[in-house]
């Protein structure tokens, strides 16, 4: 007899004369009540966000997808806590091959015990040298079944409010659920802002460096005039000054995350502005390297991912070294090994960089959004059973007799 129903608190029922038992689930326990998601906030949008018990979870897309081919298989992982994981996908629209090689990866994890959605994350990604998130996690129902929707699979954790969402793509890390909520138009507007802030977030420091120290030719004089006042009475290096501001910045949005809530958004604020004005005042950073940094920080709040925002913000300092030593030049070699190397990697098989790199000139890829009555094709990069999802005239109200 296995003892694991009994040992996670379900009820054994015995029939006289028959040589099975049944194992019933009939225990309760305290659990958050589905609450609006903290970490992703969409305006047009359901304002439900999944919780800690994968039962409640499973609902959630069970709700949304009212659909015999959604198929929810359980996984226990851990050998002490036995962790309950649900590997969820629609039977008719994900490829099998993807299913599979996700069933592997998660039966085949020797561990004692998984407590969160981030472990797991690391345990089933694949190792590449820079640290590029390569699985999604959402906390949003809806989010999760989209890319359901799209193909992909999605596995839920018990215990954690967030879902995996597998294989992620470079352009999955740079949308929000809000994009296909609003007009196209406004989607694009939102997409091209988050691209721009991608480079900003990564380059924008070692570029100032790189202006300041080799290349100061490329700036209008009078730019160059006010950059040359504003450090004269500054005794650091530029790259001293730099690495100060932006290592402190660091700490505060630390701190800012750590303190507790109703003092976080002050601590942000005013060290941002104090610590701002008196390295200034002090002559220990002049004021456009304030602004450089500023910037900088802003743009990175913008990622929608946080993993994939901390991943820019680490490889940011890189880049600013990279334009100290060797200016443009060092700059654009690291550039060259970084897209290198994310156009290399594969997420569940999956080139990180579709349907960019290699090119695909399928219907149904692209960075930018089509008008939602042109969206006509699932992304054919996760090979779907079925790529069409929607008629070629689907608002059959406009075609008149």
């Amino acid at each position: 007899m296995r003892f694991h129903g009994v040992n996670s608190g379900n009820c054994a029922l015995f029939v006289d004369t028959l040589n099975v038992c049944f194992d019933i689930e009939v225990k309760g326990f305290k659990q958050r009540s589905v609450t609006s998601p903290n970490n992703e906030i969409v305006i047009k949008g359901p304002q439900e966000a999944f919780v800690e018990n994968i039962r409640t979870n499973t609902s959630l897309l069970r709700r949304i997808v009212n659909n015999e081919n959604l198929i929810i298989e359980s996984v226990d992982v851990g050998k002490v806590t036995k962790t309950k994981c649900a590997i969820c996908y629609i039977q008719n629209i994900t490829n099998s091959d993807l299913v599979s090689e996700v069933e592997f990866r998660l039966n085949n994890l020797e561990i004692d015990s998984l407590l969160s959605a981030g472990e797991l994350e690391q345990l089933i990604t694949d190792s590449n040298e820079l640290g590029i998130p390569e699985i999604l996690s959402t906390e949003r129902p809806d989010k999760a079944t989209k890319y359901m929707l799209q193909g992909r699979v999605v596995v839920l954790i018990n215990g954690s409010p967030y879902s995996l969402v597998m294989p992620a793509t470079l352009v999955d890390f740079m949308s929000s659920p809000e994009d296909t909520n609003l007009n196209y138009r406004f989607g694009n507007f939102l997409r091209v802002l988050r691209l721009i802030s991608m480079f900003l977030t990564l380059l924008l420091p070692g570029l100032y460096v790189a202006v300041t120290s080799f290349h100061q030719e490329i700036l209008p004089t009078e730019l160059l005039y006010s950059i040359l006042a504003s450090r004269e009475g500054v005794p650091f290096p530029v790259i001293f000054e730099l690495l100060i501001m932006e290592v402190s910045f660091e700490l505060i949005r630390e701190a800012g995350l750590r303190v507790p809530s109703p003092i976080g958004p002050t601590i942000g604020i005013v060290g941002a502005l104090v610590l701002g004005q008196a390295a200034v005042s002090a002559g220990i950073v002049s004021p456009i390297l304030i602004i450089i940094v500023a910037i900088t920080g802003i743009a990175s709040f913008a990622i929608p991912d946080f993993s994939f925002g901390f991943h820019l913000r680490y490889y940011r300092f890189l880049f600013i070294i990279l334009g100290y030593i060797s200016g443009f030049l060092g700059i654009s070699l690291g550039l060259f090994v970084y897209i290198s190397v994310i156009c290399n990697l594969r997420s569940f098989g999956v080139f990180f960089t579709a349907p960019f790199s290699p090119k695909d000139i399928s219907k149904g890829d692209s960075y930018f959004l089509n008008p939602i009555w042109r969206r006509e094709y699932r992304a054919t990069f996760v090979a779907p059973k079925k790529e069409q999802s929607q008629a070629n005239i689907s608002m059959k109200w406009i075609k008149k007799e």
